[in-house]
């Protein structure tokens, strides 16, 4: 009788045992759920601060001129949020419609989100060795993968072949940067997955003479997943987007596009 009174209290420590860890990981997993929920929630907001400008994109698709600016920012107005930023990015037709920081330490936005928040949604940034008018050879721009699609999450499902056999650049072929002074129009001439530990050149900012970042543009384009037919031209500078991959711990997915045009707000 004593045994099976024994293994009665074991058998109530296990269990009680068990409900601690359900309930431990639940609490987790909520802290997750919020964080994300909390993160995306005022990624959403700061979309009020953007207009688009549906007549401009119309008129100029009629009349075949370059392509007009789809939307417009207020950076006063973001400004007074977090004087960090420097930019906003926007591909047409996706999710990615962000405000761009810059810190002096790159760390920094891995896990604060554009107000501050400590975060692990983060924020999109320039490297902190760039131009923040993005007049560098090469302005790099981070942003974290996230399975839900949030800040470059959907950047491998647009770009990257191996993940998307569907995937196909002309469907999201420009990137826009927005900058208070400036509205930059890039196209995209190579996208693929590297190390950043053995594909360090990726992440030049500056390039020493003019042959050299003509070679390095060359080589970019070489190099890419798939070929792509827009034009390079040596006298504009280039952007670089970056995101994390699953495949290995240095992996990173990139994609390359060269400027093509810039105009006044």
């Amino acid at each position: 009788m004593k045994k099976k009174k024994g293994m009665g209290i074991l058998s109530w420590l296990i269990l009680i045992l068990c409900l601690v860890i359900a309930g431990f990981s639940a609490w987790k997993l909520w802290g997750y759920y919020q964080k994300y929920h909390n993160g995306e929630k005022e990624y959403e907001q700061l979309t009020e601060y953007v207009k688009e400008n549906t007549e401009n994109v119309e008129e100029s698709e009629k009349e075949e001129q370059k392509d007009s600016c789809p939307i417009t920012v207020d950076f006063e107005a973001l400004s007074q949020i977090n004087s960090d930023v420097v930019g906003w990015i926007y591909i047409p037709d996706s999710e990615i419609n962000y405000p761009i920081v810059q810190n002096p330490d790159n760390e920094y936005y891995l896990n604060h989100t554009f107000e501050g928040k400590d975060n692990f949604t983060g924020a999109i940034f320039l490297d902190s060795l760039c131009q923040p008018d993005f007049s560098s050879d090469n302005s790099i721009v981070y942003g974290h993968n996230l399975k839900t699609g949030v800040m470059f999450g959907t950047l491998k499902k647009m770009y990257d072949i191996d993940y998307n056999k569907e995937a196909d650049y002309r469907e999201h072929p420009v990137i826009w940067i927005l900058t208070p002074e400036e509205n930059m129009e890039y196209r995209i001439f190579a996208a693929r997955e590297i190390s950043a530990r053995n594909d360090t050149d990726v992440y030049m900012v500056e390039a020493g003479i003019e042959n050299e970042y003509a070679d390095f543009l060359n080589e970019q384009k070489e190099k890419s997943a798939y070929i792509t037919d827009t034009e390079l031209d040596e006298t504009e500078p280039m952007l670089t987007l970056s995101t994390c991959t699953s495949s290995s711990e240095d992996g990173r997915f990139v994609v390359q596009a060269i400027r093509i045009q810039k105009v006044a707000p």
